[in-house]
């Protein structure tokens, strides 16, 4: 069972006696560098989440071959931007994983044979171009680019990972963050469709 979302004021806890700091507090201590790639990831997923307005009370699967589940669907999240939390000479090119990874399961351990294992990767950019104007809580610097997994593996293989412009001729048009989740659901239902066109006829 996943366990509910913390509300940041839960104390830590010594001698039975709660001490005069909080998890708020650790949380601001250890996540308040967004610009960390770590950080940057997770919360390029929290963002998505609410714009498919599926940030619930519970939080993200851990564990899981994928990173958000959107009406049955299971969508990866990848993100990467031009400006780093580090002191950089020049701006980064900004590139994204797409490596087949293998499922990992309870009970059976790591399949055999690694695969992607979404239907759906969203790649988020961070398109701010100087330091100064690099802040991922302004909703208006990303830039969303849904892809079908179908898609990439159709014309990439197994490569590993991709840069902008390919993933610009995957997806031709960005999404800001209002119109994504129309996107998504455009996307999901072509792959539907696509997906009922395939099927062998039902005999009667």
């Amino acid at each position: 069972m996943a366990s509910r979302k913390k509300t940041g004021d839960e104390p830590f806890i010594f001698a039975d006696l709660p001490k005069n700091f909080t998890l708020s507090d650790f949380w601001r201590w250890r996540s308040s560098s967004l610009m960390n790639n770590i950080t940057r990831a997770s919360l390029a997923e929290f963002i998505v989440a609410n714009a498919l307005d599926i940030c619930q009370n519970c939080p993200p699967p851990e564990w899981e071959s994928y990173d958000l589940l959107f009406s049955g669907k299971r969508i990866e999240i990848k993100t990467s931007a031009y400006i780093q939390a580090w002191d950089q000479r020049v701006n980064t090119n900004p590139r994204f994983s797409i490596r087949p990874a293998k499922v990992w399961d309870s009970q059976a351990g790591y399949a055999d044979k690694a695969s992607r294992n979404s239907e759906m990767y969203i790649f988020c950019l961070l398109t701010a171009l100087d330091r100064e104007m690099a802040d991922p809580l302004v909703l208006d610097r990303w830039e969303f680019y849904p892809v079908l997994t179908s898609e990439i593996s159709a014309m990439l293989g197994r490569q590993k990972s991709v840069g902008m412009s390919t993933i610009c001729r995957l997806c031709p048009e960005p999404y800001d963050y209002a119109s994504l989740r129309d996107a998504v659901v455009c996307l999901l239902e072509k792959r539907a469709e696509t997906d009922a066109e395939k099927a062998p006829p039902k005999r009667g």
